[in-house]
């Protein structure tokens, strides 16, 4: 069920519950703490406590309201640059969303010694508690309720992310609930800490930027250089755990992603994902991709993923009487005349004029065209098959074609044997649920780096095929240059020196030149080969697609770009 197409609430709310038990005892502030803050905040009472900070309740004097201060632990201060923390910090105060936890302001203070300076930041106090919270009091949340949290926050996220921000550490505890509205805590923190420190490893003094078990791989790895994607992955990780009660514990196989399944998961996790739907299982799978490639690109396509197309009622049509359509194409008939066609023919703007006055979208029109031409002209390669400069010719090969309808799983040994045929290759075939993956087994020659899978879902058969050209280009390149460049400069040189009467400049130029030679005609055969290639996936693409089509019917192909 497309739960944004069913009345789903939002924003999202969770239903009444009993007050949630203090996680923490009631600590009272350590005094050097509040009499540098006094003038500004009258703090209370510790509120908890993580890896990087405490959080005080306080009384913001000026606005007489209560906020909560997160102030960095002692060492953790001392560590990094305040002043480029506290500019750096700025930037996340820029953030105006309704799901994201407003930064009111920051700023450093001096305690005694040998304590010294601190640094602090102040949000809203929020007393709805944290996810967290409310999944230590349920332990797991109905699917529709997983994702009624989500929406908001893959909102607030793809919001940050077009200012240029990531989090870097979503997890349940800095989800909290506002009024029962999630919202997202800690923004920019993770960064601004980051970039204080001047780019170093703060893991390796104590200081994890980010939480173990909701990392992406790469930010496990102590890269810093992320984007999106690695908020997808935490943000998966997150819908997961209130799922199936648990995190995965694990990084999904490749053949897992390809699959859409959690092929090796627990059965209690097993259970949980499958009565939650097929749909729910894969994009949280390819949502935790370990490849960066493979994972879902934006928080937003991680949600569209887990609910499903959605697909818009169908606009009450006028019905028009037989003097009406008479009426309707005299008149477009006269839209033509002043634009004169083939004997017989309308333009593309006659047919919209013509489909306007029945109340047809121009968008529908245009569509349906690009259906006719489809079916008029052969199949191109539904692709972007990038050239690299050096080589003269593509190093990967991507295709992707997707198709309107279900190809049972019936049909699926039909289209392996058509994989076969086409590639004069064995290969090796495997089924997961409704998809299957075939892959080019190793021969007497060199190893091709190929992959062809086909899914169902969602109503579309996906059809798509990659290939690894680095065996080509070691092998053309390798043969080339280091046979024909190597063994051949020697009796070049050779020559010239037995010859008394050469200048010693040509000896110089000679080999250059030699190696230039050699490396332009490994570019010309590899050019060759890579077009060879490229056509020959592209005419399996075009018999693949072509009997999918027989199997679903006569159904217009979506063309959907594919990067390399």
């Amino acid at each position: 069920m497309d739960l944004r197409a069913a009345g789903a609430p939002s924003p999202a709310t969770l239903p009444p519950r009993p007050p949630i038990p203090q996680i923490h005892p009631v600590t009272a502030p350590p005094p050097p703490l509040a009499a540098a803050l006094h003038e500004r905040y009258d703090v209370s009472r510790e509120l908890g406590r993580g890896g990087m900070a405490t959080v005080y309740l306080a009384l913001d004097r000026r606005h007489q309201r209560q906020v909560a201060i997160k102030v960095l632990r002692p060492d953790l201060a001392a560590s990094i640059g305040s002043e480029r923390f506290l500019k750096e910090i700025e930037i996340a105060a820029r953030l105006t969303h309704p799901h994201i936890l407003a930064l009111y302001d920051s700023g450093r203070a001096e305690l005694p010694p040998p304590s010294g300076e601190l640094l602090y930041y102040v949000m809203p106090y929020v007393d709805g508690g944290s996810l967290r919270q409310h999944l230590l009091d349920q332990r797991r949340l109905a699917p529709a309720d997983a994702l009624r949290i989500a929406q908001p926050v893959a909102d607030a996220l793809g919001y940050a992310h077009r200012m240029g921000i990531f989090h870097r550490d979503i997890k349940p505890e800095n989800i909290l609930f506002s009024q029962g509205h999630p919202v997202v805590a800690d923004f920019g923190i993770a960064k601004a800490i980051s970039t204080a420190a001047g780019g170093a490893n703060l893991t390796r003094t104590g200081f994890p930027l980010g939480t173990p078990g909701y990392m992406s791989p790469e930010q496990a790895a102590g890269l810093t250089d992320l984007d999106e994607r690695t908020d997808v992955y935490s943000l998966a990780v997150t819908i997961y755990e209130m799922i199936v009660g648990e995190i995965p514990g694990r990084w999904p196989t490749e053949e897992e992603v390809r699959a859409g399944r959690f092929l090796s998961a627990n059965p209690s996790h097993r259970a949980r994902l499958a009565a939650a739907g097929e749909r729910i299982e894969g994009a949280l799978v390819r949502g935790l991709a370990v490849r960066h490639d493979q994972r879902t690109p934006s928080p937003g396509a991680l949600y569209d993923d887990l609910c499903g197309p959605v697909r818009a009622a169908p606009a009450e049509r006028r019905r028009f009487s037989e003097d009406e359509v008479q009426e309707i194409v005299r008149r477009a008939s006269e839209l033509e005349a002043t634009k004169p066609t083939d004997a017989g023919a309308m333009t593309i703007g006659g047919v919209e004029a013509l489909a306007r006055e029945v109340n047809i979208p121009t968008e529908a029109v245009r569509q349906a065209a690009r259906s006719v031409d489809r079916a008029a002209t052969p199949s191109g390669p539904v692709a972007m098959v990038k050239k690299n400069r050096w080589a003269n010719g593509p190093t990967i090969i991507a295709f992707e074609r997707v198709i309107e309808g279900e190809v049972p799983d019936a049909e699926f040994p039909m289209l392996v044997e058509e994989i076969r045929r086409a590639l004069n290759l064995p290969g090796q075939a495997s089924q997961f649920g409704r998809s299957f993956y075939w892959s080019a087994s190793r021969g007497q020659g060199m190893r091709r780096d190929l992959e062809v899978s086909v899914s169902v879902r969602a109503g579309r058969t996906t059809i798509a095929a990659r290939e690894s050209l680095s065996n080509l280009v070691g092998g053309v390149f390798g043969v080339m240059c280091g046979g024909l460049g190597g063994g051949g400069i020697g009796p070049v040189i050779g020559g010239l020196i037995n010859g008394a009467h050469v200048a010693g400049a040509a000896l110089v130029a000679a080999v250059p030149v030699w190696l230039l030679s050699v490396y332009g005609g490994a570019r010309l055969i590899y050019a060759a080969a890579a077009r060879k290639r490229v056509r020959e996936l592209s005419g399996l693409m075009d018999r693949l697609e072509l009997a999918a089509l027989e199997i679903v019917g006569p159904r217009a192909r979506l063309e959907r770009p594919v990067h390399t």
